[in-house]
C-alpha cells in the first residue's frame, strides 16, 4: 500500500511540540513488517517557507521505501512597489489568504498513486479526493472550548475592549478556523483521536459521529538507563543580546527542585505554580523551580502576560532555572530526579508529560481535568489552585507524602502507553 504523509509539521513550530513529537514517534516506531509491506510518500515544504529545512534528520527511514514530493509554494505577490504603494500588495495578499480560508484548498496537490493519506496536523487541510482514503490525527479542541483565551467571538472581543472592526475580524477568523476543522472532519474517512476525551469533544462540539472516530493513545519514549543519568548542563540567562544559553552553575544533582516541562499558553496556569513556589521559598524551603520547553528561555520570551509577569516579579528569580528545549535524555533525567512534576492545566487532549513523568516514577501534582483523569487515574496528587500546589509540594518536601508509584506501575504505564502500540494502531486502521 502506498501511504502519503505530510512532514511539514517537522519544518515549522510544531517540530518541538506535541504534533511534531507524535509524528516523529509514529514514523520511528513503524514495525519492520509494516516497513516491508508499504511504500511511503513524504510531503515537505519548499525551503523558502521552512523554519527547519531537514525533517528527515528526526526520523528513522531504515527499511522504508519512499519518495519525496514538495508542497507547492503559497501564492503570494512579492512587495516590489516603492514606499506606501506596497500597501496595495499587502491588501491583495490578504485577499489571497482569505481566499485560501474560504475555498478550503489543501496544499497537498500531487496525490497520484496514493492509496492512503495521513495528516498529523488537524489544522492542515486534507486533499480533495473522493477516491483517496484520508485519515486525520486529532488532538483537542482547546481553542474552540476555551473561547475566552483563544478564538474570540465578537462579543468576547468587545468585552476585552476591541473596536467593532477588530471584533468582526476576530469573529471571522474564528468562523473560518472552526469551518476548516469541520471540513477536515468531513473529508477524513476516519479521525484518529489521541484519547476518549478528544473523541467525545469532536462528537460533542463538531458533531462528528462517534463511529467515525477511533482512539489511538499516545506513548512514552524513555531513554536507556545509562542515558537517564546524564544531563545537558545549561540554562538561559538575560543579556543585552537577549536570552543566551550558558553553563548551568547550579548542581541540580544535590538540589531539591520541582519541574514543569511544556508550553505556557493560558490553559496551563503556570502563574499558580510560580505563586506556590514563592510561598515555599518565603517560608525558607530550599527549592529550585526548573522550567523546560522551547519557550522557556526567560520571562520576556513567554507571550502569556500572566505567566511572564509572575516570573518577572518573583523575589526568587535566581532560583528559577529556564532550560529551554531539552533533549530526551536531559528531560528524562529531570523527571527522574525532580521532587515532583507540576501540571496546572485546566484542559488537555491527553496530558503526555504526566505519563512521561509517571513512567520514570516522578510524583505528579496536577489540576484535575477529564483527559488527565482518563490517562493517569488516581496516580497524581490533584490540586485546584496555587494553595493546593503549595500544600502538595510542602508535604512531599517534608516527607509526609510519598511517591505512590512502584516499578511495577512504571512497567504497566510504559506497556500501556507505547509508541509501538500507537504506530501499530494507526497503521492497522489506515491499511485495513
Amino acid at each position: 500500500m502506498k501511504i502519503g504523509i505530510d512532514l511539514s509539521p517537522l519544518q515549522n513550530a510544531h517540530r518541538m511540540r506535541g504534533i511534531g513529537y507524535t509524528l516523529i514517534n509514529f514514523i520511528n516506531n513503524i514495525s519492520i513488517e509494516d516497513r516491508k509491506n508499504n511504500q511511503f510518500v513524504f510531503y515537505v515544504l519548499p525551503s523558502a517557507e521552512a523554519l527547519f529545512e531537514d525533517p528527515f534528520e528526526l526520523i528513522n527511514l531504515d527499511g522504508i521505501e519512499y519518495e519525496i514530493r514538495e508542497i507547492p509554494k503559497r501564492t503570494r505577490i512579492p512587495r516590489f512597489l516603492p514606499g506606501r504603494l506596497n500597501m496595495v500588495i499587502g491588501l491583495a495578499n490578504r485577499v489571497l489568504v482569505f481566499s485560501d480560508f474560504y475555498t478550503n484548498k489543501s496544499r497537498i496537490r500531487d496525490i497520484s498513486g496514493l492509496d492512503v493519506f495521513l495528516q498529523a496536523d488537524q489544522n492542515e487541510l486534507l486533499p480533495k479526493s473522493w477516491k483517496l482514503k484520508r485519515y486525520l490525527i486529532v488532538y483537542d479542541l482547546i481553542p474552540y472550548v476555551l473561547e475566552r483565551d483563544y478564538w474570540w467571538k465578537y462579543k468576547t472581543a468587545r468585552i476585552n475592549g476591541c473596536s467593532r472592526l477588530a471584533s468582526i475580524k476576530y469573529a471571522v477568523q474564528r468562523y473560518f478556523k472552526i469551518r476548516k476543522l469541520i471540513v477536515n472532519s468531513k473529508r477524513a474517512k476516519t479521525l484518529l483521536a489521541i484519547s476518549e476525551k478528544t473523541k467525545n469533544d469532536f462528537n460533542r462540539y463538531l458533531k462528528v459521529p462517534k463511529k467515525k472516530i477511533k482512539v489511538s493513545l499516545l506513548g512514552v519514549s524513555i531513554t536507556d538507563s545509562s542515558a537517564v543519568n546524564k544531563i545537558s548542563k545549561h540554562r538561559y540567562i538575560d543579556t543585552s543580546w537577549g536570552y543566551v544559553k550558558r553553563r548551568l552553575n547550579v548542581d541540580l544533582e544535590n538540589e531539591k527542585f520541582v519541574l514543569y516541562v511544556g508550553g505556557a499558553d493560558k490553559r496551563r496556569k503556570l502563574e499558580d505554580l510560580v505563586t506556590a513556589f514563592n510561598h515555599l521559598r518565603a517560608e525558607g524551603y530550599s527549592l529550585k523551580l526548573v522550567l523546560a520547553g522551547d519557550i522557556m528561555l526567560g520571562p520576556k520570551a513567554i507571550t502569556n502576560d500572566a505567566v511572564s509577569d509572575a516570573l518577572s516579579s518573583s523575589s526568587y528569580t535566581d532560583d528559577i532555572i529556564f532550560m529551554g528545549f531539552v533533549d530526551d535524555s536531559t528531560k528524562d533525567w529531570l523527571y527522574k530526579n525532580a521532587l515532583a512534576y507540576i501540571f496546572p492545566s485546566r484542559y488537555e487532549g491527553f496530558g503526555l508529560p504526566i505519563i512521561e513523568a509517571m513512567a520514570l516514577q516522578c510524583p505528579v501534582i496536577s489540576y484535575r481535568n477529564e483527559a488527565v483523569e482518563e490517562v493517569a487515574g488516581h496516580s497524581p496528587q490533584y490540586a485546584t489552585d496555587e494553595y493546593g500546589i503549595y500544600k502538595a509540594i510542602k508535604k512531599m518536601y517534608d516527607g509526609e507524602q510519598h511517591n505512590q508509584l512502584t516499578s511495577q506501575d512504571n512497567s504497566t504505564i510504559v506497556a500501556k502507553y507505547s509508541w509501538r502500540n500507537t504506530s501499530k494502531s494507526i497503521l492497522r486502521e489506515i491499511t485495513k
